[in-house]
């Protein structure tokens, strides 16, 4: 496997290249969050990929649009500048057909992660409008805070004695920061749950104390998911974060009490 690309100045590859993909092992940040031994977990890591291409068998251009669900178990993410890399690598490659391209991806992807990938590639003049622009349920971004914390505090948390069910809420407010070159990362965020009411106030508050906080995509969204079990206890908990596209890729992370299957994901936001 290559060197982390991250942060360092690298040229474009010229021909394909699997060994590209740099793989970032999940374990670290969840033996410091310690999840497998306190709360049940499930979720898939969504990405698109808008800067994919290829030759045809007679070497003329072909362009799609990338769709990999990444299971949330698998032992490795990939890093997301060795994706854009590795996909690039396609570009002077030949292929009879869209399907070979998107077997190759999927084999290599699921090689890396250590866990099966599933790829969707999409025509662009099949790919119909799905801007949603906004996110589900109420917006909690008008509420009125006073503290934000300069690192992730979980005490910001709070549930009332109110009982709610299938309650939605969004907020456009995220941001975390990359963990190797410092870059603000920004994100929509969309909790479902049923359980005591989280007071939206605190929760902003709380989401907002991730402004200073480095962290990868999955590894803040693993943080938010536990911190939310502990402190409010809900009963169902769905937790999405749709990070806004950097290079061509965007990274959507779901977590959840429940299995999150590949149909189920979020329409695009108007910020992706």
């Amino acid at each position: 496997m290559s060197e982390i690309l991250l942060g360092e100045k690298t040229e474009y590859p010229i021909k394909y290249d699997p060994g590209i993909l740099y793989p970032i092992p999940r374990w670290p940040a969840r033996s410091l969050l310690d999840i497998d031994k306190k709360i049940l977990m499930y979720g898939i890591d969504h990405w698109h990929a808008y800067e994919l291409s290829w030759l045809d068998s007679a070497g003329k251009p072909e362009v799609a649009v990338g769709e990999f669900f990444f299971n949330s178990d698998s032992e490795n993410l990939i890093e997301s500048k060795s994706l854009k890399l590795y996909l690039n690598s396609y570009n002077l490659e030949k292929f009879d057909n869209k399907d070979q391209v998107k077997e190759r991806i999927a084999a290599d992807l699921s090689a890396v992660s250590h866990s099966e990938v599933k790829v969707e590639l999409y025509d662009l003049i099949d790919l119909t409008d799905s801007l949603n622009g906004r996110g589900i349920g109420n917006s909690i971004d008008s509420e009125i805070i006073e503290i934000i914390a300069s690192e992730p505090d979980a005490t910001h948390l709070k549930a009332e004695e109110e009982v709610v069910f299938d309650e939605e809420l969004h907020s456009d407010l995220f941001r975390s920061n990359c963990p190797v070159t410092g870059q603000p990362d920004w994100a929509s965020f969309d909790i479902q749950y049923t359980g005591l009411k989280i007071n939206p106030a605190s929760l902003l508050s709380y989401l907002c104390s991730y402004r200073n906080h480095q962290g990868y995509h999955e590894e803040c969204a693993e943080r938010i998911y536990r911190d939310i079990m502990l402190q409010c206890k809900p009963t169902e908990l769905r937790i999405t974060l749709n990070f806004l596209r950097r290079g061509g890729v965007d990274i959507n992370v779901y977590r959840s009490t429940q299995p999150v299957l590949s149909d189920s994901v979020n329409p695009r936001l108007v910020r992706q």
